[in-house]
């Protein structure tokens, strides 16, 4: 029996009007955008008829993404990306550490998880986002237990507890954090009490503006210490820096390397050979760490940090000081609902400017994302949702392992040296949209086309090896239908696109005399399309 064509579904299906200003994106660009950003993957084509019928559905949508789809991964997986753009903890780096008989990259991987597993286990439970710096444990699984000496009973990534006798202050406590950032010598844990600043409150010392002059630079060079405790430019830094940087000096050895991963309780008071500043959070004094996580949690910049940062992951937009209007709504939703993040998510997803794609606002136009870019790990998803394909090279995922650098020529982060995401597009990320797509490509014809497959077909439903382009009907309808399940838009009746990739396809099969081959071609060309990388 022949496969009827797919009918084209309406254009003008009615849409909720945008607001003065705004123009929103369709109802399946605003679907594929949910959905990608919340997990990863394109929706079904079920649920993209559903909000062209009815566009209301959205906020539906919404729900059922946060609320009943609670036991899928992918959500948290999300939140857990987009939190380590500001943590930066996965570096894959074992820091000089190892256990007996087994892989060093699982190893790294599992450090720089640690804070980040903390991250999914609030998110997933619904706890207070303050638990990131007041829970009374860590997060570890069998392997990160082995190598830091952590109590740890049963399988999978699991509450559990250090048995050095540190206190557990959720990720300040943590040895994954401070082997990610390290302190050694005369540092003294200030680049830790940096790190704390900006993964916890939005604030990099680093960019503050400094103006030294010429004999405070002399100083600095002769008497570093010295300077710092009497310049007043250095002051203006260290007077809260150092009191942090204080906290730290449990996990602080000036003999070890920069590896250090243990707590030594008989260097909590090691601070008196440095600054000699005294622990202490912004002016107020406090008797260690065990009780800076209490302040952290207080302090309204580590909640505006927690909206900063989903806003900008969600939003692909770096936070600027006009965003702040808008932002003062996802804030509010935040701390109405205890801290809990779902409801934040829900806040910045269901905003007007979430689902627009453009705006009469000139200012708000150069800010607002109209069109994303997908991460490294998003776009692996889709086109592992597609293709049932995944890019590995030596048992290692292509583009979400930093190590392989592939990640960073699509935009994505290392953790190191790269730390910034890139929202546009590039040389980089095309090219390696393309090496992805082709063999993703060749992944479906060889699977599909084999005469001896008993599963069903990934993408190509309706031909076989055997099929020629001779029966113009079937193969057009085969076209249309990879063409709406891989970019979510169906094509009008006379599109021209099923007729363009038939003739694509019959000058690949003249090439290589190969059927497998021209339908592998024909499909990696349909998976480069720029709605796969971009929503």
């Amino acid at each position: 029996m022949r496969p009827i064509w797919l009918a084209p579904l309406l254009a003008g299906c009615a849409q909720e009007p945008a607001p003065d200003g705004l123009e929103f994106l369709s109802p399946r660009g605003q679907l594929i955008r949910l959905s990608v950003d919340l997990r990863g993957v394109h929706p079904s084509e079920a649920e993209l008829q559903a909000i062209e019928d009815d566009p209301g559905l959205y906020e539906d949508f919404v729900d059922r993404y946060l609320d009943i789809d609670r036991d899928d991964e992918r959500l948290s997986d999300r939140m857990v990306e987009i939190f380590n753009q500001r943590m930066l903890t996965r570096t894959e780096d074992t820091y000089g550490l190892s256990v007996s008989g087994a892989d060093d990259a699982e190893l790294a991987e599992r450090l720089g998880d640690e804070p980040l597993e903390l991250l999914r286990h609030v998110f997933e439970l619904d706890l207070p986002y303050t638990e990131m710096v007041l829970a009374d444990y860590t997060m570890a699984d069998p392997l990160l237990a082995a190598a830091l000496d952590i109590d740890h009973e049963g399988e999978g990534w699991q509450a559990a507890w250090y048995t050095d006798g540190r206190p557990h202050v959720g990720i300040l406590s943590m040895s994954g954090t401070w082997l990610r950032y390290p302190s050694a010598g005369g540092n003294a844990n200030r680049h830790r009490a940096n790190a704390v600043s900006k993964m916890l409150m939005c604030d990099d010392y680093l960019t503050r503006p400094i103006v030294l002059d010429r004999a405070a630079v002399d100083q600095l060079i002769s008497d570093p210490e010295s300077a710092i405790s009497e310049n007043a430019s250095c002051q203006s830094c260290h007077a809260t820096l150092d009191p942090l940087a204080a906290h730290f000096f449990g996990f602080f050895d000036a003999d070890a390397d920069d590896s250090f991963a243990w707590y030594l309780p008989e260097n909590e008071e090691g601070w008196r050979d440095y600054a000699d500043k005294s622990p202490g959070f912004y002016g107020i004094p406090t008797t260690g760490l065990a009780e800076l996580g209490t302040h952290i949690a207080d302090d309204p910049r580590f909640v505006d940090c927690a909206v900063q940062t989903v806003f900008e992951g969600l939003t692909q937009r770096a936070m600027e000081d006009a965003d702040w209007e808008e932002v003062q709504t996802h804030r509010t939703a935040f701390t109405d609902a205890g801290l809990v993040l779902r409801p934040l998510v829900r806040s910045v997803v269901t905003s007007e400017e979430y689902r627009a794609q453009a705006t009469d606002d000139p200012e708000l136009s150069e800010r607002l994302a109209t069109v994303k870019l997908a991460s490294p790990a998003q776009l692996a998803d889709i086109i592992e949702d597609l293709t049932e394909y995944r890019w590995s090279f030596s048992g290692q995922d292509g583009l979400t392992t930093e190590t392989r650098d592939i990640p960073v020529l699509l935009g994505g982060i290392d953790g190191d040296t790269v730390t910034a995401r890139n929202h546009k597009a590039s040389v980089g990320a095309v090219l390696t949209h393309e090496r992805l797509a082709q063999a993703a490509g060749w992944h479906v014809a060889s699977h599909d086309l084999d005469p001896e497959r008993q599963d069903e077909a990934i993408l190509l439903e309706y031909v076989t090896i055997d099929d020629l382009p001779d029966d113009v009907e079937l193969f057009e309808a085969q076209m249309a239908a990879l063409m709406l399940r891989i970019t979510g838009y169906p094509l009008e009746e006379d599109a021209p696109e099923p007729a363009m990739l038939t003739a694509l396809w019959a000058d690949l099969y003249t090439v290589e005399g190969d059927a497998e081959a021209a339908w592998a071609g024909v499909i990696s060309a349909i998976l480069r399309d720029p709605r796969v990388l971009t929503y």
